[in-house]
């Protein structure tokens, strides 16, 4: 899945896709590239996006892609990943809401030739102003499930999320710190936070910096994000800075 700004219902073969042109309203972004190559496209039903295509950057193939099934209401209830050459399906995701209408589980289940190979789940607090503040992860279903990790979220009352704190679970169910990711944020609106899928703690300003301490070795990882902007305040290209120093720049092209 698209995003830190960069990971939907659509049940077209590649042939279609090939053929018939996604809807995209004025001003949602269509497609992002990477040195001038196209890396991701979206599709569209109005402003709702319903499908997520990946290139390979040097071939330009599909490399897959992820299609979203939502409710009469708009929810998301299913996303499914599949192989861009044979369409397989590599892993789905199936959501549950709570009364309340705030997400309560995830059951994700991975595949392999077609066979499942393992199933997890994982559930989500959040706060009374309907913000992400925990989500846990399970491994198994059932009774046989176990809770093997959980993170908790620190935001900002306009919605951006500044931390992210990372506990790994032992076998005898001790939580240990493992990772604490801080986050800064330009003013400007982030392209990609109204489709964010629930259970993402996104935000909607854009990542200017990210630093990952892990704690046992004590390293950190820092990235950095730089942008440029059209008129409307949007977006047109990234730049990140990876912690061994390689910059790569992307563009963002949007429906007229």
């Amino acid at each position: 899945m698209l995003l830190f700004g960069v990971v939907a219902l659509s049940s077209c073969e590649k042939s279609d896709q090939d053929r018939v042109t996604p809807e995209i309203e004025q001003g949602t972004i269509s497609q992002i590239l990477a040195d001038s190559s196209k890396v991701t496209s979206f599709n569209y039903a109005g402003q709702t996006v319903t499908q997520i295509n990946h290139y390979e950057k040097e071939s330009g193939n599909l490399e897959s892609f992820e299609k979203f099934e939502r409710d009469s209401k708009g929810k998301l209830t299913k996303a499914s990943t599949h192989n861009g050459s044979n369409h397989a399906l590599l892993s789905e995701q199936v959501y549950t809401y709570s009364v309340k209408g705030t997400l309560e589980k995830t059951t994700s289940t991975y595949f392999n030739n077609g066979k499942e190979e393992y199933s997890t789940y994982a559930s989500y607090d959040y706060t009374p102003e309907q913000n992400l503040e925990k989500k846990t992860v399970y491994e198994g279903t059932g009774d046989k499930a176990k809770a093997k990790s959980y993170t908790v979220y620190e935001v900002l009352p306009n919605g951006n999320y500044t931390q992210e704190e990372l506990y790994v679970i032992d076998d005898k169910g001790q939580a240990k710190l493992f990772s604490t990711t801080t986050f800064s944020y330009d003013s400007n609106q982030n392209p990609f936070y109204e489709f964010a899928e629930p259970g993402i703690a996104s935000s909607p300003n854009n990542l200017i910096a990210a630093s990952t301490v892990v704690h046992g070795t004590k390293k950190n990882y820092k990235y950095a994000y730089s942008y440029t902007y059209d008129e409307a305040g949007k977006p047109v290209t990234q730049t990140v800075v990876k912690p061994n120093g390689n910059r790569e720049t992307y563009s963002y092209v949007y429906g007229k």
